[in-house]
């Protein structure tokens, strides 16, 4: 027993196991990123291990994505090895005397890539199986795809690294007459005490020919200067190696605007992952420990150098605006104050927006109608087909009386994607440009994965270097993932959201279709920037003798960058910028501002309607019998199983600020509903509120992602059915139809 427990104890995947642990730390964080994403305990909630379990190109789950997938993670593999090789391979130096060193060292540096395959592809079978309701032979297929792949880049490194041979003047430690580990093992001749001598004088029994157990040979006789000298030269072709993969991998990038290229966003994952895992292997190869202080150093530089000039700004531009030097708008606190004190542009904005109101009342067939306004939430691609299907299924059982009735819509994120999807199918239909505003296709489109072009671009250019550019409206800017997200969302969409801003100012004005405020947070100071074809400032001079001037409307502070010209996409994404998902959108002001998600503020659109109402207060009490605030949601407020758990140690520990991000959006229900209860005293007009939620109980739950998979849309769809939410509707039926 003693000796098979040292066979395994020098058993050579195993020592390099421990070595990585001792000294290659930070390589394992990359396989544990993996690991932690294909066991669902990082990104479940935003989807990411559906990405890597369902894999989509163009635009579909198929042969050619698993391939690609498997492709990738073979790249990783073996980036991994090479990197592993030129780092803790000097530490066991027969390898020299080896025929094949590094393929050696490959096979017996496989048990992570080997449990991560086998780990993976049986949580992939059951995702298939459960989630995307794949049938066997398509399930085999895909896991058959993925092997290829994950070999075929294995196969390829192999050719090049196969030279990376033993010294020809060594003799070859796997000829005919090496020792048997077994027998060696056993043989009597060992002395008992040689088991216990120091590691670096033990014999090593590793994997060879034929996946053979051989046992290691002594180099001492050979010169450490050699064995450096041989080491030396495999760090240089292990950095050649890296240097090739990553210019093949960014080199795909500038290819990107080629659909054939859009990798599967799982690929795009691992890539961005290899990349980082080789720049920072390279870093550490070379330059050993000065490697941290040059990175800290380069990072400190880059950040200095992005304040002084153009390099490493990174910018994301609003697409349709001018960013020239002369139309760019000072953003201080006495430029603030000017706007939100400008009686002028009060005066006509009041004009607008009585006009706006009269066009819609002029429609209705009721003498005091209910005005109705849609409060929507952000959550990615699930809020977006969920408020489409929400307001689709509402219409239908109204006689579109809801769309009719519908003067404001206001929310953050994906819920405002699908709201103004909408809104475009009901003003095609009112224009005769398409028959009917029910038809499956609609949802279909906007069910389809946001996410590929976006994480192919953040990991094959996003990162280091911009060098694409397009124009829109006269001017040029850099692309970037901003800008891939906005054209794979009209690419789903068939281009009908592919208008500026300006565009719907006169269907607004006249009563068609209603108007829509977009609230994304200005990160420099926290304000809000409301967003409309409309002018807003009725609802921002509302707050004079407030110095803080929490809202800046939109038209009248960028008056003079055209801001009617700004890509209606372009909006839909600043309301909708999820940290690090997309990127902050940079206005024309200077200092530059930055833009980012609604959510951050104002997640259900509750506090733009409470400015809305009071600003038009007099005009709602006179002309209608009440307002009606629509409410599509995510989640439920108080889900219908939620519990409560004993706080451990650690909790104590992380809950202070796990709780800022945990009850991010809990805290924010609670502040608006104590809000509207305050206001609604202060109305003298009924405001009845009905709300549709998506997710009720915790098993529920659905990915926030910009990428759903087959079950996840067959939840969506059904959530409407729920006895909650047909409740919700004959409450708003009998709300309509009662005036």
């Amino acid at each position: 027993m003693l000796k098979k427990l040292i066979l395994v104890r020098d058993f050579f995947p195993f020592r390099l196991l421990s070595a990585h642990l001792k000294y290659n730390f930070f390589g394992l964080i990359y396989w544990a990123i993996l690991f932690l994403i294909v066991t669902e305990s990082l990104g479940h909630a935003f989807g990411v291990p559906f990405l890597f379990f369902s894999p989509e190109y163009l635009g579909r789950v198929s042969f050619w994505s698993f391939l690609f997938l498997g492709f990738s993670i073979g790249g990783f593999t073996m980036a991994f090895n090479a990197y592993s090789y030129a780092k803790i391979g000097p530490r066991f130096p027969f390898l020299i005397v080896v025929s094949t060193p590094f393929l050696r060292f490959c096979i017996n540096n496989a048990l992570i890539p080997i449990a991560f395959t086998i780990l993976y592809l049986i949580k992939m079978v059951k995702f298939q199986a459960n989630e995307e309701l794949a049938s066997n032979a398509q399930i085999l297929n895909y896991t058959i795809s993925y092997l290829i792949g994950f070999l075929f880049f294995l196969a390829l490194s192999l050719l090049y690294f196969f030279p990376l041979r033993r010294n020809r003047d060594q003799n070859d430690d796997e000829d005919e007459s090496s020792n048997n580990p077994i027998s060696s093992v056993t043989n009597k001749g060992v002395k008992w005490y040689n088991y216990f001598r120091s590691e670096s004088k033990r014999p090593i029994y590793y994997v060879g020919k034929k996946f053979k157990i051989y046992k290691s040979r002594s180099i001492q006789h050979l010169d450490q200067e050699l064995i450096e000298q041989i080491y030396g030269q495999n760090r240089i072709n292990a950095f050649i190696f890296e240097a090739l993969t990553l210019v093949a991998f960014l080199g795909m990038g500038f290819f990107r605007n080629y659909s054939v290229l859009e990798m599967p966003s799982a690929m795009s994952i691992v890539t961005l992952l290899t990349i980082v895992s080789m720049l920072f292997s390279a870093f550490i190869s070379w330059f050993h420990r000065w490697a941290y202080p040059i990175i800290i150093g380069i990072i400190l530089s880059m950040s200095y150098l992005s304040t002084v000039s153009p390099l490493f700004k990174y910018t994301s531009y609003a697409f349709g605006l001018d960013y020239s030097k002369e139309n760019k708008t000072p953003y201080t606190v006495r430029k603030i104050a000017e706007n939100g004190l400008d009686s002028l542009d009060l005066k006509d904005s009041r004009e607008d927006i009585q006009l706006t109101l009269n066009n819609w009342k002029e429609k209705q067939v009721v003498k005091k109608p209910k005005l109705l306004i849609l409060n929507t939430s952000g959550g990615g691609s699930r809020s977006a087909l969920w408020t489409f299907i929400v307001l689709s299924k509402c219409d239908e059982e109204t006689q579109n009386k809801l769309s009719d009735r519908l003067q404001l819509i206001a929310g953050a994120s994906g819920g405002m994607v699908g709201a103004a999807y909408y809104r475009e199918v009901v003003l095609r239909e009112k224009l005769n440009k398409i028959k009917r505003r029910n038809s499956t296709v609609f949802k279909k489109r906007l069910g389809k994965d946001l996410l590929n072009k976006v994480a192919f671009s953040a990991s094959t250019s996003d990162m280091l270097m911009r060098y694409k550019s397009f124009e829109y409206n006269g001017h040029k800017y850099t692309q970037e993932r901003g800008a891939a997200f906005e054209a794979h969302l009209h690419q789903n969409l068939k281009d009908y959201l592919e208008h500026p801003l300006g565009y719907y100012q006169p269907f607004e004005m006249t009563g068609q279709i209603p108007i829509m405020i977009f609230s994304p947070t200005i990160i420099n100071d926290g304000r809000r920037l409301l967003i409309s074809s409309q002018n807003l400032s009725f609802m921002v001079r509302q707050q004079k003798g407030n110095s803080a001037f929490e809202n800046l409307d939109y038209q009248t502070f960028f008056k003079i960058n055209n801001p009617q010209s700004i890509r209606f996409s372009t909006v839909l994404r600043a309301n909708a910028s999820f940290p690090f998902i997309m990127p902050m959108i940079t206005l024309p002001t200077k200092p530059e501002i930055q833009l980012m998600d609604a959510g951050i503020r104002d997640n259900y659109g509750g506090k733009v309607t409470v400015d809305y109402l009071f600003a038009l207060s007099q005009w709602i009490k006179e002309n209608t019998s009440g307002v009606i605030i629509v409410e599509t949601r995510d989640t439920k407020r108080i889900l219908n199983d939620e519990s409560y758990n004993d706080i451990s140690l650690m909790d104590k520990i992380t809950l202070p600020f796990g709780n800022m991000i945990t009850n991010f959006t809990r805290t924010q229900d609670f502040d608006q509903e104590q809000l509207m209860k305050l206001c609604s005293k202060s109305f003298d007009f009924p405001v009845d509120v009905v709300t549709f939620n998506l997710r009720e109980k915790s098993k529920d739950r659905i990915s926030l992602s910009w990428h759903l998979t087959k079950r996840e849309k067959q939840k969506i769809e059904k959530a409407f059915k729920s006895k909650e939410n047909q409740k919700a509707l004959e409450k708003l039926k009998s709300l309509l139809f009662g005036n």
